[in-house]
């Protein structure tokens, strides 16, 4: 499944973008009796550890405190072409982050991930230079701004790359944009599929569990992208999904290693109906961020729930 910010659709390794043998569980064969596996719903074994690398790349870029999107904001915010050198100006980056982010990716690539991964192969095949540009930008401005050399030749190297490096920054962040619904179009399909499987060999709590936060999903975008009627519209199968979901809780065993992580979850995609009612009543950004924290927040909880191989 994928995690989110306030700029966009994001992926979170382990929990429901990855296939589980990628996370130790089980192998991607079918099952005894011929059928698909839970696991080979996500593809092939490389399929998933290709789309896992991809995954952890891409949590890297978007990480709310050193991801790209979070440097740009901070970056604009210096107004570069306007200031003076007697300003103090922190330069924004994270040179290290987006060095392990870019890594990730290009493992990823190595991978040989069949059809299923032509459109996040495409998406990282753009974005790998638009990264580096921007990391090359980061290398050359760093120890100008850190060392202060801004103030002996009146920022005059900083205000001549301004163009330079908001032109990397938006290829990058258009880029990240491009693999985010690459990676969000597989998840969903493999989702669709591992809902069947589950369902198939009997697993119906576990089912429950992935189409709440299926839905939890396209509900979380429609609110990101400030897309009321959407939202509007899925509410109703999204309170359903949810009903569904603490039934499946409910029924669970008192020991069963499940049952803290579906009651968690359960309470935190309760929470994100809530906020949004208390929006459609406040109209408070505030709640809209809550749903998105929630929603993070399940998904986290995501990572901790055993499935069946």
């Amino acid at each position: 499944m994928k995690s989110r910010t306030a700029v966009s659709a994001m992926a979170l390794v382990c929990a429901m973008t990855m296939g589980l043998a990628a996370c130790g569980q089980g192998d991607a064969n079918g099952g005894a009796d011929g059928s698909q596996s839970v696991s080979a719903a996500a593809g092939s074994e490389l399929t998933q550890q290709k789309q896992g690398l991809y995954t952890e790349g891409f949590n890297k870029l978007i990480d709310d405190s050193w991801g790209v999107p979070n440097n740009f904001e901070n970056y604009q915010k210096l107004d570069i072409p306007n200031a003076s050198a007697t300003s103090s100006i922190s330069f924004p980056e994270n040179i290290t982050t987006l060095e392990t982010a870019i890594e990730k990716l290009k493992e990823g690539k190595a991978f040989a991930g069949g059809t299923q991964s032509r459109r996040t192969d495409a998406a990282v095949d753009k974005l790998l230079p638009q990264l580096e540009a921007l990391l090359a930008q980061w290398k050359t401005l760093d120890p100008y701004y850190e060392s202060r050399a801004y103030r002996e030749d009146g920022l005059a190297k900083g205000k001549a790359a301004h163009t330079a490096l908001m032109t990397a920054y938006q290829g990058a962040i258009a880029g990240i944009g491009e693999l985010d619904a690459a990676l969000s179009e597989y998840q969903r399909a493999s989702n669709a599929a591992k809902i069947e499987a589950l369902t198939k060999s009997g697993h119906t709590a576990e089912a429950s569990l992935i189409d709440a936060m299926q839905k939890a999903d396209h509900f979380t975008t429609a609110v990101i992208e400030d897309k009321a009627d959407e939202a509007d519209r899925l509410l109703p199968e999204f309170v359903a999904a949810a009903a569904k979901l603490r039934e499946a809780e409910a029924a669970l065993p008192a020991d069963n290693e499940n049952k803290s992580e579906f009651g968690s979850i359960a309470g935190y995609v309760d929470s994100m109906i809530g906020s949004w009612r208390d929006y459609k009543q406040s109209k408070s950004d505030y709640e809209r961020e809550s749903i998105v924290d929630d929603y993070n927040r399940a998904i986290d909880r995501m990572g901790d729930v055993e499935m069946p191989a």
